[in-house]
């Protein structure tokens, strides 16, 4: 018989020092999740606005004063939007809140005959329309009261403007010698990753959401500008988003009590936006950033969501983006085609 080998293994001192600074390491990090996120956040938008910093500094206007007329640009378009979009908006959603007794006992009403799942997925919708308007609601109220926030990210993006290249030194002081060269190769693709994808998906948002709007205010369908709003935010979530805004805007046209020629008509018209979408906008706004799957963005959020709530879905993309980048540098795959 043969002798029976016995694997003996060695835990040194160190290695479980090393364990135990590990985890009270993660635990420190843990108890200033809500500063690493804000962090991230100026961080995405410092990557977003840098371009534009640049372009006017090109144009020989020193870097403070391009990241200060940058801002002016930026406060008089969230100026606006907030004149001419936010009221009638609000005024919209309050409106539909008034009249959802009146939508839940039209749902109730219609007669689908023998048709169970469609008469089932009515009485849900019908069911839940209140709640549906709280979580509406409740969002909103959250994103108001996070102006404090707002506030400081603002703050911070700026300094991270005009102090870009600092940063960078001081980053760089952090990496080892002999990774410095691979992991600034990395962290600049990751900027021009997010950079790229970012600003052309919310080229994407508008374009989409100002098409959808119109196409609704044309047919003189209720809540136009919300529902047209509803669809460029979607947009950010592949496939599902769209489908999402599509069947919201035919519900609501429906329960309205719109003609069924409006509610083909809308249900058509998004189909045609989508596809216009796909075939002409992406290929020609996205052609500089690097494609994201479908499937990685749609868990990215649905694990951001579960994590952060709200904010951690709207975060998801960009840190998905970032990992992806990442694994891609690091395949070990790559590495060893490379050797």
């Amino acid at each position: 018989m043969e002798n029976d080998k016995k694997v003996i293994y060695e835990i040194s001192v160190l290695s479980v020092f090393k364990v135990i600074l590990l985890l009270i390491a993660l635990w420190l990090l843990y108890l200033i999740r809500d500063v690493l996120i804000i962090l991230l956040v100026v961080g995405i938008i410092s990557i977003a606005l840098e371009p534009f910093v640049v372009k006017l500094e090109k144009d020989r206007i020193p870097r403070a004063l391009s990241v200060i007329v940058l801002y002016v640009a930026l406060l008089v378009l969230l100026g606006l939007a907030f004149y001419f979009i936010i009221p009638p908006v609000a005024t919209q959603i309050r409106e539909l809140a008034l009249n959802l007794p009146y939508y839940s006992t039209r749902i109730s009403e219609v007669n689908f005959g023998n048709i169970a799942p469609i008469s089932s997925v009515l009485d849900s919708i019908s069911s839940n329309l209140s709640g549906i308007a709280g979580g509406v609601f409740g969002t909103l109220v959250s994103v108001f009261g996070g102006i404090a926030y707002a506030i400081i990210i603002f703050a911070l993006t700026f300094y991270a403007l005009v102090d870009s290249e600092g940063i960078r030194r001081s980053l760089a002081t952090l990496i080892p010698y002999g990774h410095k060269n691979k992991l600034q190769e990395t962290i600049t693709k990751i900027s021009n990753k997010l950079g790229d994808w970012l600003r052309g998906q919310l080229v994407l948002m508008l374009i989409v959401g100002v098409l959808d709007g119109s196409i609704l205010a044309i047919l003189g369908i209720k809540y136009a500008l919300t529902l047209g709003l509803l669809s460029g935010l979607l947009e950010i979530v592949p496939v599902i988003g769209p489908i999402i805004s599509a069947l919201t805007a035919v519900l609501v046209a429906f329960i309205s009590g719109e003609p069924l020629w409006k509610v083909a008509v809308i249900l058509l018209a998004y189909i045609v936006v989508q596809q216009l979408e796909n075939n002409i906008l992406v290929p020609k706004i996205m052609q500089k950033a690097i494609g994201l799957s479908p499937l990685l963005v749609i868990i990215a959020i649905l694990i951001g969501h579960r994590l952060l709530g709200l904010g951690g879905a709207i975060l998801a993309v960009p840190v998905a983006a970032g990992i992806q980048v990442v694994l891609e540098e690091y395949s070990p795959f790559k590495q060893k085609q490379a050797e």
